[in-house]
């Protein structure tokens, strides 16, 4: 398709959406749709996060099937605001199960200098409720959560109001917001979860500086962590991922599978981003079908009909996620069966897969070179340049997972971020006396610490050593929902240990060893446990 053909294509595609929006909006329940702010300003003037708030307060108020909350108040004091949508609402709102309904949770605007995807969402909301998506109601619960960076939003800046970006936070959980959004994961349990963003094209200090603009309408990525489950990797990105894009190029929007940032016309090209620090891994990581929605953010330099084309960019936007929400109807029945096949797959260790503390793109041989479209800065000319290929995931240092975890200094600090992730722990009280074997996975290369000891009493790093636990030492059992999560937090040599952070990093003294142990043998004498 030449690139006149496909922009034509893709402006009557935005055409069409926005005219169907608002004749099914009003043809559905007969009455005149309510409008967002920025639909309001005729598309001139982006809302601040009170109009957002007010909007959904309206949407809620306008049916019994919607009932707005807030999950968290931002850094710099600003609501949070969630919309469940359920024909169960007396149940839903209460994170009880519907066994027979799938669960969608919508996250926009995890960055403030992103804004389409808070529109977007805002008039998936409308449709949802009143619109032409309502019969979904029928077959699924919503959570949507269209603006959960207010500050960045407001501030008109990419971070949160203490300067973090939420969009890799969610390891340590030290920001508010991203708090508030694993406490809606952890209460309604979606089955499936879509994290909506835009990426510039224009990377003013990088790629254009050597004459290019990136050249994309729409990406999707799934969960790709190797950890999660293997049925949920397997359908998203052999079913799932396919149908979606597939659906959204039919109707003239080109989608395909997401493509790493591309800074230099020299590097790799890799898939997206493998880490538990976003919202889509840890998402999988707890049994949801996880993906991310990107779409282009016009350059600022660019004449358009609207601001920043903001209006072209909330209708491409709204076509892949009403496009992703109508894929995932099709498939509900086994997203339903494989999401809750996953989610107890803890409880048979026998069938366990592989835990890998380590994964990393590289090379892939069967393609070792992949041909991009990129537009020349100064011609606006499409061109097709060669990259290296590195598609390929490899895994390294598998661990066989211990029966617990033992911390036995900084438990403040360790039961901080096990809390925000609902990791059940014990604290040993003064009657304890247990008898366990470990092998500590911190320290040096060559050795290891004693527990509790310091740095003069060294051991072989695989030798199993004695120790009875005091007062104050957390005990963690992988016997539960968060058995495969635990190690890949705490073990320092996991590609999103906590360690790796910048909160969590000074904690880690090789010169002392350890302070977080493997449990492979637990012998209790007492039952002096103490439940946190």
């Amino acid at each position: 398709m030449s690139s006149c053909l496909r922009l034509s294509t893709s402006k009557i595609a935005v055409a069409l959406i926005l005219a169907a929006l608002l004749l099914t909006s009003c043809c559905v329940h007969k009455r005149d749709p309510l409008l967002t702010a920025l639909e309001r300003s005729g598309y001139s003037q982006l809302a601040g996060s009170p109009e957002i708030a007010k909007f959904l307060a309206k949407l809620a108020g306008r049916t019994a099937e919607a009932e707005g909350l807030t999950i968290a108040t931002s850094a710099l004091g600003r609501p949070v605001d969630a919309l469940l949508i359920s024909s169960e609402m007396h149940r839903f709102k209460d994170g009880l199960p519907s066994p027979d309904k799938i669960t969608l949770m919508l996250v926009g605007s995890q960055h403030g200098t992103e804004p389409s995807g808070a529109e977007a969402l805002l008039l998936a909301a409308r449709e949802i409720v009143e619109g032409s998506l309502h019969s979904y109601v029928e077959d699924m619960n919503f959570v949507l959560i269209p603006n959960s960076n207010p500050d960045g939003r407001d501030l008109h800046r990419r971070l949160n109001g203490n300067g973090v970006n939420l969009s890799t936070n969610f390891t340590v959980l030290s920001e508010p917001e991203s708090r508030g959004i694993m406490e809606a994961l952890y209460t309604w349990k979606p089955e499936v979860v879509l994290d909506v963003h835009e990426s510039a094209v224009l990377k003013k200090k990088s790629l254009a500086k050597q004459g290019y603009l990136i050249d994309f309408e729409a990406q999707f990525e799934g969960a790709n962590n190797p950890n999660v489950d293997c049925e949920i990797r397997t359908f998203s990105f052999d079913r799932l991922l396919p149908h979606v894009i597939a659906r959204v190029n039919g109707h003239g929007l080109h989608a395909q599978r997401y493509i790493g940032e591309i800074t230099d016309i020299k590097q790799p090209i890799t898939h997206g981003g493998l880490s538990l620090r976003n919202l889509r891994n840890v998402a999988g990581m707890m049994g949801s079908f996880s993906f991310l929605l990107e779409n282009k953010l016009d350059p600022s330099t660019g004449a358009y009909p609207t601001p920043r084309n903001i209006r072209a960019r909330v209708a491409k936007q709204y076509l892949c996620i009403s496009s992703f929400l109508r894929s995932c109807h099709t498939y509900r029945a086994e997203i339903i069966r494989l999401a809750g096949n996953a989610r107890t797959r803890w409880q048979n260790h026998q069938t366990e897969e592989p835990l890998f503390l380590i994964a990393a793109y590289i090379a892939d041989p069967k393609q070792p070179c992949i041909a991009l479209p990129l537009k020349k800065l100064e011609t606006g000319e499409r061109v097709k340049r060669s990259f290296r290929y590195h598609g390929r995931v490899a895994c390294r240092s598998a661990l066989t997972l211990p029966v617990a975890y033992i911390v036995t200094a900084h438990q403040k600090a360790i039961q901080d971020v096990l809390d925000r992730h609902h990791v059940k722990y014990e604290m040993v009280d003064e009657a304890a006396e247990l008898s366990v074997e470990i092998q500590p996975p911190m320290g040096r290369q060559d050795t290891m610490t004693r527990p509790g000891h310091g740095g003069n009493d060294d051991v072989a790093r695989n030798r199993l050593e004695k120790y009875a636990p005091r007062q104050g030492d957390l005990m963690i059992n992988l016997d539960q929902p968060s058995r495969r999560l635990i190690p890949l937090l705490l073990e320092p040599e996991s590609s999103t240990s906590i360690f790796k952070s910048e909160a969590y990093a000074h904690l880690v003294d090789g010169r002392r060893g350890s302070f977080v142990h493997r449990v492979y043998t637990l012998q209790r004498k007492t039952k002096s446990l103490s439940s946190i």
